[in-house]
């Protein structure tokens, strides 16, 4: 029995929650919590798809199940904030997971000992399960092998599959009315090396701030940086997206499936936390730099009907 505390968000993907079920039967969690967006107004096969998706989570096994049913339909990101402060409401630690992505077993144990390695160090604000750099076993076992870790320290929070504690997520918030453009300025700096850099998320927030947008994907940077703190990215992938529609190729090409088990987990020979910014480049021209306009053109298709309503 696995006894760190599990979080799923669910919305309407029945054969991708199926799939993610069937790990999670696997690992066999004491507690399991399930959050679940409710259907969208006057959309009769989404409420089906909806009940149809909350049906699939059956466990077979001993464990305290807590279930989060929305009858309304929040949007994405509005329904991961009320899942998480649910969850945390009632949890000091856990992991959290989406109905579109797909674990390894590995990934269980790898939070696991994570959240225990650094529960006391709040510099530390999550813990990702992704890597979107294409890395084989044999490299991986290269690098272990000339001193190297399991795993890296980035600005950047990967939220596809991660773990995080309560006292790192307790004040965040998606608004961004308290801050100044020179805040912004002054949030970033520490995180970007390179100038360019800098400008992207300082528009961006800013961008954000303007239309007041409930945006997860750049909000959760900026709670991060706003406290000081600091992410942990594995150097092998443990975690695959598996709901991109194909929107952008080019980012879908880094959405690598194949992974691969880490365990035991080699950990950095210092205790310095340095921020590895080569992965942190990477993930800027691979990720956000190009994502950011899908991203914020979904939200527009989430968020804007809804308010006419």
């Amino acid at each position: 029995m696995f006894k760190v505390p599990i979080l799923l968000v669910l919305y309407n993907r029945i054969e991708e929650t199926h799939n993610l079920f069937q790990i999670i039967s696997t690992v066999q969690p004491t507690e399991l919590y399930v959050a679940c967006d409710g259907p969208k107004r006057g959309d009769s096969l989404d409420r089906a798809r909806v009940y149809q998706t909350r049906a699939v989570i059956q466990p077979a096994w001993t464990c305290q199940q807590h279930n989060l049913w929305m009858e309304e339909h929040l949007g994405k990101s509005e329904m991961i904030l009320k899942a998480m402060q649910w969850f945390f409401e009632k949890e000091e630690e856990g992991i959290i997971l989406f109905e579109d992505t797909l674990p390894t077993y590995d990934f269980f144990p790898y939070c696991e000992e994570l959240l225990r390695q650094y529960r006391n160090d709040e510099q530390v604000f999550s813990i990702g399960g992704t890597y979107l750099r294409h890395r084989s076993r044999q490299r991986y076992k290269k690098r272990l092998h000339k001193g190297g870790s399991s795993y890296f320290f980035s600005a950047y929070a990967t939220t596809w599959g991660f773990a995080t504690w309560r006292n790192r997520w307790q004040d965040f918030s998606f608004s961004m009315q308290k801050y100044k453009p020179e805040d912004f300025a002054q949030i970033v700096a520490p995180y970007m090396n390179k100038p360019k850099f800098r400008t992207y998320w300082i528009n961006r927030f800013n961008i954000i701030k303007k239309n007041n947008a409930p945006y997860w994907d750049y909000q959760i940077n900026l709670h991060v940086w706003a406290h000081k703190g600091i992410c942990i990215q594995p150097y092998l992938n443990l975690v695959t997206n598996v709901g991109f529609k194909g929107n952008d190729r080019r980012t879908i090409r880094h959405l690598r499936k194949n992974a691969y088990p880490i365990m035991p987990i080699t950990h950095p020979e210092t205790e310095k936390k340095e921020l590895n910014h080569k992965e942190d480049k990477f993930m800027f021209r691979h990720v956000y730099k190009r994502a950011y306009l899908y991203l914020f053109r979904d939200w527009l298709k989430e968020i804007l009907p809804s308010k006419k309503d």
